[in-house]
């Protein structure tokens, strides 16, 4: 049974889905698809975690946020203009369902609560991403790197003690910063006592510190 907003479709949409849907595995660091390229699917997230960014022409990114299983990976260019705004990588093995963006829209003309959901859904998403770019925009790069951290630790992995597939290159671009101002900021916290890091694990041994940095920063 699907956990995401998929579960209020009807049986019969259920059905249909099922009968038309396929899945793909994809490894670790493979693109599943690329900024600018045509919007053919809908996809779910069945496993693994993926990051989407925001490629501009320096080759420079900007990850907006992570998605894990039982999410979808949608966008503005549903229902627009059929292209994706951003770029989706697969940050460790992971399994996708991929269902056909028209298969997709008649499911919402036919069923006003899926397609209620399925806009909260598409609206919450929204909402983190007006977050970044606030956070982005007023902070320094202290409290945008406690900022990532928090994120992290309470919306990914649920833990203060985690270990990531995240390259330093990545947080990095999850804080708006360059690597080497990551790898200084991350070496400050951890020789103030808020952080443990020794190359992909991470521990937050001091939560209230770090979200005062956040907060204030």
């Amino acid at each position: 049974m699907f956990t995401n907003v998929l579960r209020y479709l009807n049986s019969d949409q259920i059905s249909d889905l099922e009968q038309n849907k396929f899945n793909v595995s994809f490894s670790q660091g493979e693109t599943i698809f690329k900024q600018g390229a045509p919007m053919t699917h809908i996809i779910v997230i069945d496993k693994g975690l993926l990051k989407v960014y925001l490629e501009s022409g320096l080759r420079h990114s900007i990850i907006l946020r992570l998605l894990k299983s039982g999410e979808i990976a949608g966008g503005p260019g549903f229902h627009t203009d059929y292209r994706h705004h951003f770029s989706l990588m697969a940050l460790e093995d992971t399994e996708l369902t991929f269902i056909d963006i028209n298969k997709f829209e008649s499911f919402i003309l036919d069923n006003s609560i899926f397609a209620l959901e399925f806009i909260a859904y598409l609206n919450k998403a929204h909402i983190s991403f007006y977050d970044k770019l606030k956070t982005i925009q007023h902070k320094q790069m202290n409290g945008r790197m406690a900022a990532t951290l928090c994120y992290l630790s309470d919306n990914i992995y649920k833990s203060n003690n985690f270990e990531t597939n995240l390259s330093r290159q990545d947080i990095a671009d999850m804080s708006a910063m360059t690597k080497e101002s990551a790898i200084r900021i991350l070496k400050n916290f951890k020789d103030s006592g808020i952080i443990e890091c020794e190359n992909n694990t991470f521990n937050i041994l001091n939560k209230d510190s770090l979200m005062d940095i956040f907060e204030n920063g």
